[in-house]
């Protein structure tokens, strides 16, 4: 059985804790805040984790995920602590969403064995992880990660080479930029705006991606489009000023019930559990379509 020490006890680490459960691997994790931890402890689904009070209990373990707030120095000062502990056989991978890896290895003497690891939330349902080497990391441990991620049915991709966010969160970058640009400027509200995108974009990206979708529609009809629409397209390399102002009011989303929404006469819990049987149900949809093209 395969052995995983998770550091982080936050929304992702807990939520990659119950998958690699489900998936009959051993868990360990450790929370350095204490009542995060206990609150952890006292959750009857995370009865088999091993919870650690110090990194360092942590023995025999093939990989250590850092799951850790996302913050540059954080990660490169928690890697750089912990490499004397494990032996140059365990991956150390980061699940970073926007650094580049070789920046979080970059006070690390053993620089081999750092892959990115990027889960998408909710990692418990969501299948693909973005695995992502730096020009340092060793062959092996690209194959060991990717060996183990296919093992307990997630969807690794290989990126060929780093960079800041990686894929899909440059994706989501650029639509979430246009999004609230369209909402600064009065063209749409939010609320319509995701109407929108969920019931155009949102329905079709579930079964063909943006480039099939551009090779159907006809490569030289999009040329007519984008000659005309991109330079209209929001391009600002800073936050908008929407986003700014929202972050100012301390407005920052679900987590303080109020965002582009109001989330305070709403069960949060209950809503994303909804959220979660229907994306269940668009995996399963999506894959039974994949294994009738396999036959």
């Amino acid at each position: 059985m395969k052995h995983v020490c998770i550091i982080g006890g936050g929304f992702m680490g807990a939520s990659l804790a119950q998958y690699f459960l489900d998936a009959h691997v051993k868990v360990s994790l450790y929370e350095g805040f204490t009542a995060r931890r206990l609150e952890l402890m006292k959750d009857e689904s995370f009865q088999e984790v091993h919870f650690l009070e110090t990194i360092e209990e942590c023995k025999e373990v093939d990989f250590i995920i850092e799951a850790i707030t996302e913050n540059l120095q954080a990660k490169q000062q928690l890697f750089e602590s912990i490499e004397d502990y494990f032996p140059s056989s365990t991956t150390f991978c980061t699940n970073t969403s926007s650094y580049l890896i070789s920046s979080i290895a970059e006070k690390v003497q053993n620089k081999e064995r750092i892959i990115g690891t990027h889960f998408f939330s909710p990692a418990h349902i969501t299948p693909l992880v973005e695995v992502v080497p730096s020009a340092f990391t060793d062959a092996h441990h690209i194959q060991k990660t990717m060996t183990f991620l296919r093992s307990i049915d997630k969807k690794p991709v290989l990126l060929k080479k780093e960079i800041q966010g990686f894929v899909a969160n440059r994706l989501q970058s650029s639509l979430s930029r246009e999004a609230m640009s369209l909402v600064q400027n009065g063209i749409v509200s939010a609320e319509e705006l995701d109407f929108i995108a969920k019931w155009s974009l949102g329905i079709r990206l579930a079964n063909t991606g943006p480039l099939e979708q551009r090779d159907i529609n006809g490569l030289d009809t999009h040329m007519a489009i984008v000659k005309y629409v991109y330079p209209t397209l929001e391009n600002s390399s800073e936050p908008l000023s929407i986003h700014e102002q929202l972050i100012e009011n301390k407005r920052f989303g679900m987590k303080t019930n109020e965002g582009f929404y109001d989330w305070s006469k709403i069960d949060t819990q209950q809503y994303l559990a909804k959220k979660d049987d229907v994306l269940l149900n668009i995996i399963r949809a999506v894959s039974a379509q994949y294994k009738e093209v396999d036959k």
